[in-house]
């Protein structure tokens, strides 16, 4: 007997399902794919870049809390598996000198943050006027899924392959029981599931470049106008892709960085487009030259490991987060949605959504399980339905 099932096992989800077992909720995890698929193209996290590095929009923005929240948590993952998690510097560097009130939220959080203007003695990469420089954490993304299924295993949560068509049939699983409670960390999977069929989910595609550059120690950024922009109604559209990179080094002996830059809205290919993976690789060798290595003299020295893609689970207005009471098996009630309750009142339950956060996922992954996993406790003690024992 389960208290809850989470739905969905990517950074968030693995995430959710951690926090609720620290706090005493009996919890299983439920998906089509599962930590240790590093190599699916069915969910994002395994092709992150990734790292910490906030796009929150100042304090009144909930992702802040979330961020800062990951930003701490992570201090405990770096010094467990450092192979896995490591805080090295970052320049963002960028062409238009920023006023005072469009300084980042987050620089009194992270540390060394630093405000920089180039000189003729001390230029900046890329040869950019200005830049920001602070130390972030970086992380192996793949490695590091791998690491929270794991965790959860050794803990006693089990991680089950299992294909939802439907939002109703988590409630009832022959796996997992009768459950009243339900997080719904399916990213993208959040437009197709009957009973969510969010329309405003949407892949926001990536696209990088894995090569081998051991000597690199530094995250750099040029993400000016990396994001969508908006039509005349406000929306946000695809377009090609905008002109920017960011050079990523990965934590562990094997000495790889990730390149990328590339954001394109409402587009599902997984298929690496060879001429944008040259275009990231221009533009990042302009950054750093040192990716092609001491002998180095053009791009095309750089050693490719890999093309990778991935598509980033993202939702107009932002995340979607919160709890929503249902109803599921009411006899009589006209639906096909696949389900294993038949009474005359059918059962009263519960889902608490988190999707929809787009690139933001890993360094919003601890900060939004304590917040999901608030409300599931909070409905679980308001509930009358019993509790399962740890």
């Amino acid at each position: 007997m389960y208290d809850a099932v989470v739905i969905g096992s990517g950074v968030v989800g693995l995430s959710i399902a951690l926090e609720l077992h620290d706090r005493g909720i009996k919890v299983a995890v439920v998906a089509r794919d599962i930590a240790d698929d590093s190599n699916s193209i069915g969910f994002a996290s395994p092709w992150a870049g990734c790292n910490w590095y906030s796009f929150a929009n100042g304090r009144s923005d909930p992702a802040s809390e979330w961020d800062e929240i990951t930003y701490k948590g992570l201090e405990k993952v770096a010094k467990e598996r450092p192979d896995l998690c490591e805080k090295i510097p970052v320049w963002d560097v960028y062409s238009g000198k920023k006023k005072e009130e469009e300084k980042p939220w987050y620089k009194d959080l992270v540390t060394d943050y630093r405000d920089l203007e180039a000189t003729p003695s001390n230029p900046l990469p890329g040869g950019k006027p200005y830049a920001t420089n602070f130390k972030t954490w970086c992380l192996h993304a793949p490695n590091y899924t791998r690491y929270l299924g794991d965790k959860l295993r050794s803990l006693g949560v089990p991680l089950i392959r299992h294909r939802l068509s439907s939002l109703d049939e988590a409630y009832n699983l022959p796996s997992t029981g009768k459950v009243n409670l339900v997080i719904n960390a399916t990213g993208l999977g959040a437009r197709s599931l009957i009973g969510v069929e969010d329309d405003k989910v949407y892949p926001a595609r990536g696209q990088t470049v894995l090569v081998k550059a051991p000597w690199v120690k530094e995250q750099i950024f040029h993400v000016e106008g990396f994001f969508a922009g908006k039509d005349q109604d406000g929306d946000e559209t695809a377009k090609a892709p905008p002109q920017a990179a960011y050079i990523i080094p990965r934590p562990g002996p094997e000495g790889h960085v990730v390149l990328g830059g590339h954001y394109r809205v409402g587009d599902w290919s997984t298929c690496a487009d060879l001429k944008e993976a040259e275009r990231i690789l221009k533009d990042c060798y302009n950054l750093c030259p040192k990716l092609a290595g001491p002998n180095g003299r053009s791009w095309r020295d750089i050693e490719v490991i890999a093309h990778n893609v991935g598509l980033r689970p993202a939702r107009e207005g932002g995340a979607r987060v919160e709890l929503e009471h249902r109803q599921i098996g009411k006899k009589g009630f006209t639906s096909i949605n696949p389900t294993t309750v038949n009474d005359d009142m059918g059962r009263k339950v519960a889902v608490v959504h988190a999707y929809g956060v787009g690139g933001a996922g890993f360094q919003n992954s601890m900060g939004l399980a304590v917040k999901v996993s608030d409300l599931a406790v909070g409905y679980l003690k308001s509930s009358s339905s019993n509790r399962a024992k740890l």
